[in-house]
This record gives C-alpha cells, sequence and structure tokens, in this order.
C-alpha cells in the first residue's frame, strides 16, 4: 500500500519510514500549518489522526467567537478549566472559563438583567399574565440556553425560533442560519410587547406560505 501525495485531513503523506507504530507502517506527513508528524496506516485510514495537533488547538480556540452579548478577546489560562478575556458589548471587560462560554451560562458581564425600575414599568404597563413569564420582561437569557439567546435553541442540526404567548408555544422558524433565527425571534419578543403580537403571527405566517 502506497500512501504518498495522499491526503487525510491536514495532513500530506510525504514518504513511508523504516520503522512501525503499534504493528502498524508508519508515514512521515506534512500538515497544512508547515509542522511535519509520524502516523501510522492504521490511524490515518480510520481518521484518528488529521493533524500534527493543531486542529484540535482551533477547534479548542474561542478567541474571536460570540457568546451572547460576549466577544472573546484573548485565552488567559489554559487546562481543563481555561479562561477567556471577554468584552461585553456594553463595554466592560471579564474573565470567564471556556465552559460557561459554550454552555451559555454566561452571556453577559450581567448587565442583561434588567434595573428593578425598568422591570416594575413593564409590569405596570401590561398585566404579565398576556405573555409568557416575569423572565420575558427582564430580558435574561435563561440558563438552559444553548445558543445564548432566549427563544432559540438548536434541533438536529437546524437552529429553530420560538416564543410562548398566553400559555401557547409558537415555532417561529427552523433555519442554518443563527442571524435569521434570532432576527425572527426579536421581531416576535417586540411584537409581543406592544401588543400586537396575534397581528404579527398571521402576517408572518401568510409570508411563509408565500414562499
Amino acid at each position: 500500500m502506497n500512501l504518498i501525495g495522499k491526503r487525510f485531513g491536514k495532513l500530506t503523506v510525504t514518504s513511508k519510514t523504516d520503522h512501525s507504530i503499534h504493528g502498524s507502517v508508519a508515514w512521515l506527513c506534512k500538515c497544512d500549518c508547515g509542522n511535519s508528524i509520524e502516523v501510522s496506516t492504521r490511524d490515518l485510514n480510520r481518521g484518528a489522526v488529521k493533524s500534527c495537533g493543531c486542529l484540535k488547538k482551533e477547534r479548542c480556540n474561542l478567541v474571536g467567537c460570540r457568546f451572547g452579548k460576549l466577544t472573546v478577546i484573548k485565552k488567559e489560562t489554559y487546562g481543563s478549566r481555561s479562561t477567556y478575556l471577554c468584552k461585553c458589548d456594553c463595554g466592560n471587560m471579564l474573565s470567564v472559563r471556556g465552559d460557561s462560554l459554550q454552555s451559555g451560562r454566561t452571556v453577559s458581564c450581567g448587565c442583561l438583567k434588567s434595573s428593578q425600575e425598568k422591570i416594575a414599568q413593564m409590569y405596570n404597563g401590561r398585566k404579565i399574565t398576556d405573555h409568557t413569564s416575569p423572565v420575558f420582561f427582564k430580558g435574561t437569557v435563561s440558563k438552559n440556553s444553548i445558543t445564548g439567546i432566549n427563544g432559540v435553541t438548536v434541533v438536529k442540526g437546524k437552529y429553530r425560533a420560538y416564543i410562548g404567548y398566553k400559555n401557547k408555544l409558537y415555532h417561529l422558524v427552523e433555519t442554518d442560519n443563527l442571524d435569521v433565527a434570532k432576527y425572527i425571534r426579536s421581531e416576535a419578543e417586540a411584537a409581543v410587547k406592544n401588543g400586537n403580537f396575534e397581528e404579527w403571527i398571521l402576517d408572518f405566517r401568510k409570508e411563509k406560505e408565500k414562499k
């Protein structure tokens, strides 16, 4: 079997070595990043090794990613509980554990929690029973959210937007685009708060039927 010239992930086989790894012939491979690594025939064929190790590092690198209102600026500490320096949309900086970002437990510096005065104004402006729950008006993100966006979840690899209104759950859209799901959910939320959700959902469904 000659693997020279063949690609496996980010690796290109350049030559065959004169030794083996765990009883399998070892091949010298060059990674797209420029590094070289020896990989056994078995690991190449079964896809166990696809890079010199840089691919794993790329997957674990959250720098530049957004989680709710947070943008990751740089990695501060390494290990199983690595932390990242993040900048919130409000301007505050904070350190957050990587698993807290990826699980959606932390999506802001804390500014998403509305002031008590604002919440009180929302309560006085309309009956809470006409909507979903007090959390709806507070603007806080559910601790169970996996996207960092209330009303947007992931189902079978797609983003699904939904909203609860008068004890009924409305499925709005299912799409590959998170921004689309986020936008439609925000439109529905605005309609609920403005008191014209019934009209909005009728128009929305009519537009979907046309497509």
